[in-house]
């Protein structure tokens, strides 16, 4: 009797690690799955799961090795810079984040596909403020034609400067927490960038690679398959030592 139960107790030990597996790749896969639809979002970050190995005894008191999924980490690296011809299109080279009004409160993003609103401020494409560096929008006067950014930041049409893009620093921008429309959020004091440099006239791409993201995707897809393969072979086993079994007893 004790070898039935101690060859239950490890079909059931497999299954587990099968199913931990299998629940840490669904995750994976979700989060890739998001990688790849954005691959043409402007400034998109791609993700990838963090996983901890975590031990516990086994039927035979040997630890067995359990996988989980512990948070999700950023892709901060950046972007590819597309030159758009668009003046109001602004890419940026460096670590800073564009500061963004919203009315639940300031908001940051790396995406600087700008748009004038009716009454001609600099709003982003989904119409929040584009703030300045003082914390304020950025008007653009009524007829201007030639509009201006400069490396630092600098916004000028050809009537002479209007305001200066507020640029923010973080130090560890894996604090920022991804919202709606491809902003962040983040609890953190912003520090002004004097360093990072804007380019008028691009746009910062997606930093996933669509060749490396479809292949992990497959990997995992055909992982997942396999863990699920396990499974329903750990059950068919003890399901047929059960018959045995009952047909011994």
């Amino acid at each position: 009797m004790p070898p039935r139960n101690k060859g239950s107790n490890a079909m059931q030990t497999a299954t587990y690690v099968a199913l931990a597996q299998q629940s840490a790749l669904e995750n994976s896969i979700d989060v890739a799955s998001n990688n790849i639809a954005n691959i043409s979002t402007p400034a998109f970050k791609g993700q990838t799961v963090l996983f901890q190995e975590f031990l516990q005894p086994g039927p035979d008191g040997k630890q067995i090795s359990y996988v989980r999924n512990v948070g999700v980490v950023r892709d901060t690296k950046p972007g590819n810079l597309s030159q758009t011809g668009n003046t109001l299109d602004n890419g940026i080279e460096g670590d800073g984040y564009f500061t963004v009004g919203t009315q639940d409160g300031n908001r940051y993003t790396r995406n600087g596909r700008f748009q004038l609103d009716n009454g001609g401020r600099l709003v982003t494409s989904q119409g929040y403020t584009v703030l300045s560096d003082q914390g304020t929008p950025i008007a653009i006067p009524a007829n201007s034609h030639n509009i201006t950014v400069t490396p630092d930041g600098g916004v000028s049409t050809e009537n002479g400067p209007v305001g200066k893009l507020g640029l923010a620093h973080f130090d560890n921008q894996q604090d920022l927490v991804a919202a709606a429309d491809g902003l962040y959020v983040t609890a953190d004091q912003p520090i002004p960038d004097t360093i990072s440099k804007v380019h008028q006239g691009t746009v910062e791409d997606s930093n996933v690679q669509p060749i490396t993201a479809l292949t992990r995707l497959l990997g995992m897809q055909k992982a997942y398959t396999g863990a699920e393969q396990m499974i329903d072979d750990e059950d068919t086993r003890l399901k047929n030592a059960i018959d045995k079994i009952s047909k011994v007893a």
